[in-house]
């Protein structure tokens, strides 16, 4: 696979920002080297992802996190490491990332999950190729912002068989003002849509619970924006129904930057979500008859699940 071009001229994500990556930074503040901050067993991840005994620290999801984001969500728990190189990363090629997979599967991992992946698409497509022509027979996760280019997903086709996206915003206005995204809703529906033809119906192991192939699709409510929600459910549960899995999550936390970083719609970021605007989308979901779905309770908000980066 030849790499040259998908960095000269960089429009591997939707905000197809041109930048020659081998000698400026895009948009995803990233270069054309691929580098992971911390590759682990991780167990804050959905049941059938990290698996179902969260006592038992020899399994689990087998994480790896890069550097870098095309969203810069302004709320991310990841901030310490989205935001561009922290110099304390490990810079990998194609033959790296193979090491960490096979290290990670050697470790107990039941899955190889990739964390914001895309800006090194090629890079990644080409690793787990090599990865698969090396024995490794454990499920590949691709876990992103839901900010995707259908020309970039297609690299992945037959190489992937989990994704797990987010599908964060609804409202235009809303994903304009918080991510400079107007277009998230449109990219997302398009890129989930390029997910579920590549993945089909969501496959479960009849013995472990796990997933070995679909897709779930993960929303975090926004405090106050519990009319966006609904609208992200409707389109979900109208589209694929239980082929897939919804995770409804109440997690948000303003995070201490938040207090002194600018930052837009501050009166959205500076607060939780209401219990009941949570208990009310959970109640949406079973309306709609979605039963293939993950839920959380209230002691899910806070930083507790957040990896020890290097920084």
């Amino acid at each position: 696979m030849d790499m040259t071009d998908d960095f000269r001229d960089c429009t591997l994500c939707p905000r197809k920002c041109g930048i020659n990556r081998y000698e400026k930074t895009g948009f995803c503040g990233m270069g054309a080297e691929a580098i992971v901050n911390i590759a682990m067993i991780h167990h804050g991840e959905e049941p059938p992802i990290s698996g179902f005994d969260t006592e038992d620290d020899s399994h689990g999801s087998g994480t790896v996190f890069f550097e870098g984001c095309t969203l810069k969500c302004p709320f991310c728990q990841n901030r310490a490491i989205s935001q561009g190189p922290t110099g304390k990363g490990q810079v990998c090629d194609v033959d790296a990332l193979t090491e960490i997979y096979l290290s990670l599967k050697w470790q107990g991992a039941y899955n190889i999950n990739l964390v914001t992946a895309s800006h090194f698409a090629p890079v990644v497509a080409a690793s787990i190729a090599k990865a698969k022509e090396r024995g490794l027979n454990i499920p590949f996760v691709y876990n992103c912002g839901g900010y995707e280019s259908v020309e970039t997903l297609k690299l992945f086709d037959g190489l992937i068989d989990i994704y797990m996206p987010d599908f964060k915003f609804w409202d235009e206005k809303l994903s304009g003002e918080i991510i400079k995204a107007p277009d998230y809703r449109e990219v997302a529906i398009a890129a989930i849509d390029e997910m579920f033809a590549q993945t089909g119906p969501a496959v479960m192991d009849k013995d472990t619970g796990l997933m070995k192939k679909g897709l779930i699709v993960r929303h975090l409510m926004m405090p106050g924006q519990l009319f966006d929600t609904k609208k992200i459910l409707d389109h979900l549960t109208e589209r694929y129904g239980n082929d897939i899995y919804i995770s409804l999550m109440n997690q948000y936390t303003p995070m201490p930057h938040l207090d002194f970083a600018p930052a837009p719609r501050k009166d959205i970021l500076l607060r939780t979500v209401p219990l009941g605007h949570y208990d009310s989308a959970v109640d949406h979901l079973v309306d709609r008859d979605q039963y293939n779905a993950f839920v959380q309770d209230s002691t899910s908000q806070g930083d507790t699940m957040i990896p020890p980066f290097r920084i």
